[in-house]
């Protein structure tokens, strides 16, 4: 089984960040799951602009056609968005014939499976407005608890968070008042979302205060690969009718000659 993970993050401006996510997601995967994970030129800088967000976008949306494009023995079994505002979810589902798996959306349907209200822990008070507007679209605002934020509005501070055990000390500081906040808030599952949720998954705290704190990467990796095993079994695990319908033949071809893509 073969598993394109994307994020915005930049590999070559962000590498420590890299190699540790990589390393934990190996570590939880099952034997015989290969994990790729791939980031974009420049993105890690402040995705909670829309702006920065628009300029990483093309990136991904690139990645999605060279995962469809891949073949034989490179082909892969499902593409995971591990960003964890699902960017171009619905852009993939409707081209990819593999299952095509969202941090957000994945681990809030878990945690109304673990609890009955759920909170997230964002970096800072202007991304929340990004998975607000995410779980709106999901239909599961009314389990939601609370979306607390961090004080870290610069989102390059995450990088020295993977080398500076006091940079390390002060993210997970932030992370745990933010989590106690949620508590307050009536959370029972709490869901770190960011790229402290990968420092929170490393050292192991599992609860706070009675309330779950989930690690949504080992979730997402999981449930992608019950997803590839579904899709094995039933040939498809998303509906073509309305939202995720693909585009038909005749499209495909002026894609091809009007855009230069091959669908």
């Amino acid at each position: 089984m073969r598993l394109w993970v994307q994020v915005f993050s930049s590999r070559q401006r962000n590498p420590n960040f890299h190699e540790a996510l990589e390393q934990h997601l190996r570590s939880i995967a099952d034997p015989g799951v290969e994990i790729e994970v791939h980031g974009t030129a420049k993105g890690g800088l402040g995705e909670q602009f829309r702006f920065f967000q628009a300029i990483d976008m093309p990136d991904i949306i690139e990645n999605v056609l060279k995962c469809k494009a891949a073949t034989g023995e490179k082909r892969y079994d499902a593409f995971v968005s591990l960003n964890s505002t699902d960017p171009a979810l619905v852009e993939a589902r409707e081209i990819l014939d593999i299952p095509v798996m969202g941090f957000l959306e994945t681990t809030a349907l878990m945690a109304c499976m673990m609890g009955r209200r759920f909170s997230l822990i964002t970096p800072n008070p202007k991304f929340a407005l990004s998975y607000e507007q995410k779980l709106m679209l999901y239909g599961l605002t009314d389990r939601l608890a609370s979306i607390e934020a961090m004080n870290i509005p610069d989102l390059t501070d995450f990088r020295q968070g993977f080398i500076d055990p006091k940079a390390h000390e002060r993210i997970m500081n932030e992370f745990d008042l933010a989590a106690k906040r949620a508590v307050r808030a009536g959370a029972e599952v709490i869901i770190p979302c960011g790229s402290h949720a990968v420092m929170q998954a490393r050292r192991g705290l599992r609860e706070i205060e009675g309330a779950l704190i989930v690690d949504g990467l080992a979730m997402l990796i999981k449930m992608t690969e019950t997803a590839v095993k579904l899709h094995k079994i039933m040939g498809t695990v998303v509906s073509r009718k309305m939202l995720y319908q693909m585009p038909g033949p005749d499209v495909m071809k002026k894609a091809k000659q009007d855009y230069g893509i091959d669908l």
